[in-house]
């Protein structure tokens, strides 16, 4: 049994609530409340309705960006492998060449994935096609796979150009990665094996 002045705060406390529900349904209604209620919960958490991409800040291009531009370059030109990719207008455009299976380069350009310019198809001769199919039958890794490996190699980089060459003989990936630092590193990727051959910081 509970003693009568527990009682009697219980109660007073029922009361205060009351009080407080009612005065706010009668100054602004149900309504009014729910607003309040939304009002608060935005304002304790600022990330709401503030969609970000988690892979880098604005205007950093990331992993994440370059797959999201280099996806939207491949579904342009159907059947494409994508050989360039480079970031322009301090991370605001992709400059994106695709190669068509019979060796054909196009370029495109990408902003926020989607393509708004291209495909347009480079004039290139026979040569120059056969070395693009070469490369491509020759990469093991493609640009999505290259990517992660190379920012495996430098953690938390930010790649701002990825393209597929060939350096003392063998196909590689090339990128260009500006670290956490702000310091700039010339990667190259085995594009047979995985393996990173090179990884050099830039000296200015």
């Amino acid at each position: 049994m509970l003693h009568p002045w527990v009682g009697s705060v219980q109660g007073m406390n029922k009361t205060i609530i009351g009080a407080l529900v009612g005065a706010s349904v009668l100054a602004g209604g149900c309504g009014a409340v729910v607003r309040e209620v939304e009002r608060l919960a935005v304002r304790t958490s600022p990330t709401i309705g503030t969609p970000t991409f988690a892979s880098s800040p604005a205007g950093s291009p990331g992993a994440g960006d370059l797959k999201q531009a280099a996806q939207a370059a491949l579904g342009a030109v159907p059947g494409s492998t994508l050989v360039s990719i480079e970031t322009e207008e301090n991370g605001r455009l992709w400059e994106v060449q695709v190669v068509g299976k019979d060796g054909t380069e196009h370029q495109l350009d990408v902003e926020s994935g989607k393509v708004v310019a291209g495909p347009t198809t480079e004039q290139e001769d026979a040569d120059d096609k056969a070395k693009h199919r070469a490369r491509v039958s020759a990469a093991k890794l493609d640009y999505a796979q290259a990517a992660d490996k190379i920012v495996a190699a430098v953690p938390e980089g930010r790649v701002t150009e990825l393209n597929l060459d060939t350096e003392q003989g063998k196909t590689v990936w090339e990128a260009d990665v500006v670290g956490a630092d702000g310091v700039k590193h010339e990667v190259a990727v085995d594009a047979a094996t995985g393996a990173v051959t090179r990884n050099n910081a830039a000296t200015s």
